[in-house]
């Protein structure tokens, strides 16, 4: 539906009052970061191929001064394939508010640049979410079955700490591995107060899905297609050892030979969860130590918390090395700063080196206009619309040099 005149004009100031007070979520920490830390390189057709040094040259030994010298050996290189990943955002405004937006001063609020860079950061929103995940689509799991109702309850969120911090209000959504179960949201309900980690959702009466326990849920785009596996590769799928993901971009880390154990990162996870401790956290870092420089940690606010306040008598309220990218501000753990994420799992911590990582793009977030013009007229409405993109993916070079810590509480 595109943006009509009712819409605009609640946005409109008067005035004595020019801003538009911003109530989304924007701080990406995650993406602003890495992404300006990393740079970016150019992914050449639809993926890229990654040239990886895993094992050095054998032919070398010890021995009298009449040895017969060793057998030559050489460098072993292997190639790593990160196919590109597609993300589209679309929008829609009328011609009469294009044409109001023109003449009325009353319209503080440029319509285009206001639904232009609301766009961007709302496709900014799904990029960060993608970037901690496994790249399969799933926001979270229902827990019950919803045949028959229209009360939906969530948990065992993939990124963040409930599920229903990613879903809005008239969204699509996806249930189970099939195309088969859509239905609308009405209205997020909340989070419930006795069980952890569990939230719900009204969908719109008459939806018709049969929902069952456990099933997955996606973003869908309409009644045949979603979001399961077309999204980016996340941190749960890089920063792995084969628990999330037995391969990852196109090299196998477990179970189908040959596999290979260099293309691991260090995890220290549990069946049950666990408290953090500082010993946990040590341990963890100096895996990816061995290995690499990890740069900055992350973790969720539950998480980044417990480890604050247990530095109460020595915590460092002012220091500039504790200042990172995007105005955001950590406290120290060994030479790194540890940051706080809306997005990281509620019940995870890594530890990144970001020479590891890289943004890989086949076309940066921008507008689609090969026509010459970034608005195509609608050929059944009198709208305009627009195609906002993001061809890319994010990808790992080197497991090794970062390491997750998951399970703890």
């Amino acid at each position: 539906m595109g943006q009509n005149v009712t819409n605009l004009a609640g946005a409109a100031m008067t005035v004595y009052d020019k801003n538009v007070y911003e109530q989304t979520f924007e701080k990406n920490v995650l993406m602003q970061n890495l992404r300006k830390d990393l740079g970016v390189t150019s992914a050449d057709g639809t993926s890229k191929t990654l040239t990886v040094h895993y094992g050095r040259n054998i032919g070398t030994a010890a021995g009298s001064e009449t040895i017969t010298l060793p057998t030559a050996g050489n460098q072993k290189f292997k190639q790593a394939t990160v196919a590109m990943k597609y993300n589209f955002g679309q929008l829609s405004l009328t011609d009469v508010v294009l044409e109001a937006s023109k003449s009325n001063l009353a319209y503080l609020v440029n319509a285009l640049d206001a639904e232009y860079e609301g766009a961007k950061n709302d496709m900014a929103r799904q990029i960060q979410r993608q970037w901690y995940g496994l790249g399969d689509g799933s926001l979270g799991l229902v827990n019950g079955a919803a045949t028959g109702t229209d009360t939906v309850v969530l948990d065992t969120p993939a990124v963040g700490k409930y599920v229903g911090d990613y879903v809005e209000d008239g969204q699509i959504l996806r249930f189970g591995a099939t195309a088969t179960d859509i239905a609308t949201v009405d209205y997020y309900i909340g989070q419930h107060a006795t069980v952890s980690n569990q939230d719900s959702i009204a969908l719109v009466t008459g939806h018709g899905a049969t929902i069952d326990d456990n099933d997955n849920v996606y973003i869908a785009r309409s009644a045949t297609e979603s979001n399961k596996d077309a999204e980016m590769s996340g941190l749960k799928l890089l920063i792995d050892d084969g628990t999330n993901a037995t391969a990852c971009q196109s090299l196998n880390r477990v179970t189908t030979p040959p596999y290979y154990t260099w293309w691991r990162s260090y995890v220290n996870d549990a069946s049950a969860a666990r408290s953090l401790t500082e010993t946990l956290m040590q341990t963890t870092y100096l895996q990816a130590k061995k290995f690499g420089m990890p740069k900055i940690a992350l973790t969720s606010y539950d998480l980044y918390q417990k480890y604050a306040l247990s530095l109460t008598p020595d915590r460092r309220y002012t220091s500039s090395d504790m200042d990172v990218k995007g105005g955001f501000t950590g406290v120290k753990f060994n030479d790194m700063v540890l940051l706080p994420d809306f997005d990281c799992p509620f019940d995870e911590m890594y530890f990144i080196d970001t020479n590891a990582l890289s943004v890989e793009e086949l076309t940066p977030v921008s507008f689609m206009e090969k026509d010459g013009a970034i608005l195509s007229r609608s050929a059944t409405t009198p709208a305009y619309q627009a195609t906002l993109r993001y061809y890319a993916n994010l990808a790992v070079n080197k497991p090794r040099s970062c390491s997750a810590l998951r399970d703890v509480i």
